[in-house]
């Protein structure tokens, strides 16, 4: 059982991390995991025991990795509609949950210049289509 479980570990790890397309997408999503871990592990030790804590790290990672995938995909909506200066709209593939950047205009300080960018982040109801708005940020990028 053990050696079984030390495989699925090390897979789940792999296809979250090197899955991702980006070293920043495999770098969150790897970070994201092991925070996850950790978290689910202790959470289930005290829940469960060992056999809870094995769960609880499980689950963790995969719940983790992918919350570290979905921000490096709003850092990279951000960046997009600072460079081009438009509307970016990323969708996840399975269609749960959207971010939009958009760029909101120019901001100097210090000799150095920025673009504001307001960044939303949406949870998608599949089947009804229906969004539900998780976060609403606004972002200075450094221009160069």
């Amino acid at each position: 059982m053990k050696r079984f479980l030390v495989i699925l570990l090390c897979g789940l790890w792999v296809f979250m991390s090197f899955g991702c397309a980006t070293q920043q997408q495999q770098q969150s999503a790897a970070a994201g995991g092991a925070i996850g871990a950790v978290a689910g592990g202790l959470i289930g030790y005290m829940v469960g025991g060992k056999e809870g804590a094995i769960i609880g790290a499980l689950s963790g990672a995969a719940i983790g990795a992918l919350s570290g995938w979905a921000y490096a995909k709003r850092q990279e909506a951000i960046k997009e509609a600072a460079e081009q200066n438009k509307k970016i709209v990323i969708v996840k593939e399975d269609k749960t949950e959207k971010v939009i950047a958009e760029p909101l205009g120019i901001e100097k300080q210090d000799g150095k210049t920025y673009r504001k960018v307001r960044a939303r982040t949406y949870k998608v109801d599949p089947k009804t289509n229906k969004e539900e708005l998780t976060s609403d940020t606004i972002e200075r990028v450094p221009l160069e």
